[in-house]
């Protein structure tokens, strides 16, 4: 019976391709609607934390207020004196705070994301790609395909420029954050959120800094 079998129309190697393409596609168009989600909630996280920020500080001066205003004891004025001690640097969280709302206004009105390109532009990054073409025998037009998504030709090109974004939003992400609670929670030990800062470097150096950014455009 194996006579009867046509091994010309038996081309598996062909079958995964294609299948792998068309999975690619549909991931591509998933990646298209998921940097839309990203903008909006990005822009939101960046909001809260701002709002939070100054509202921390406004708690804490009003808290200062209210016991001087109870008591006049030198012990009360002493904690009073040392709270302006511990937070000398409150104007920076005013600003930071006021910072955060800003961007994450521009970044759904789109302005925000222009200047960070233009600001994170210049940074040596995209590592990866060096990475990649280590040994240099790959063609450069392949390598600049994936580096941009605007000249990819396969949808797997574009699968791998959106992975590499997906990657960078996050390196962004850890880094704001990070700055954040930091300056927001100075009594507490910072030695995981260091190590989540440096992370977050670490990863933007290697995918790059602007990767995710056109995406919210």
């Amino acid at each position: 019976m194996f006579f009867f079998f046509d091994y010309n129309k038996l081309d598996v190697f062909g079958d995964v391709l294609s299948g792998l393409e068309d999975w690619c596609i549909a991931f591509n168009n998933f990646a298209v609607t998921l940097f839309l989600y990203l903008k909006y909630i990005f822009a939101f996280v960046l909001i809260c934390v701002g709002i939070f920020t100054i509202f921390d500080l406004r708690e804490m001066h009003a808290r200062s207020i209210i016991r001087s205003w109870t008591t006049n004891s030198s012990q009360n004025k002493d904690e009073i004196k040392d709270w302006e001690q511990i937070h000398p640097y409150k104007k920076i969280r005013l600003v930071l705070g006021s910072f955060y709302i800003t961007m994450g206004l521009g970044i759904i009105f789109n302005f925000a994301v222009y200047f960070l390109i233009f600001c994170l532009d210049w940074l040596p990054d995209r590592f990866i790609f060096d990475f990649i073409n280590f040994s240099g025998r790959i063609d450069p037009n392949n390598i600049n395909r994936i580096e941009d998504v605007e000249k990819a030709k396969y949808p797997h090109e574009k699968t791998i420029y959106y992975c590499v974004a997906i990657a960078s939003f996050g390196a962004i992400l850890d880094v704001v954050l990070s700055i954040a609670y930091i300056l927001n929670k100075s009594e507490v030990n910072h030695r995981k959120t260091t190590c989540q800062l440096i992370g977050g470097i670490i990863l933007g150096m290697l995918v790059g800094w602007t990767t995710c950014l056109p995406l919210f455009l």
